[in-house]
């Protein structure tokens, strides 16, 4: 169990077997900010937040209620 939400989004990322860098090239966005989301440093928008639980096949009840 993952303990916030970049904690999620990370472990989720790894179980699916994307890269920080993968992911942001699919979102279209920076692995420095794949990296800040992971610890913490930032809070992505929600439209981030929407592109990334679908490429990793979450959903946001799955971010929320974690």
């Amino acid at each position: 169990m993952c303990e916030n939400l970049g904690a999620t989004i990370k472990c989720t990322r790894e179980k699916n077997g994307f890269s920080k860098t993968k992911l942001a090239k699919i979102i279209h966005k920076s692995p420095q900010l794949i990296c800040d989301i992971e610890a913490g440093r930032k809070n992505p928008s929600l439209q981030t937040l929407i592109s990334i639980v679908k490429i990793l096949d979450m959903s946001l009840d799955d971010i929320f209620l974690n």
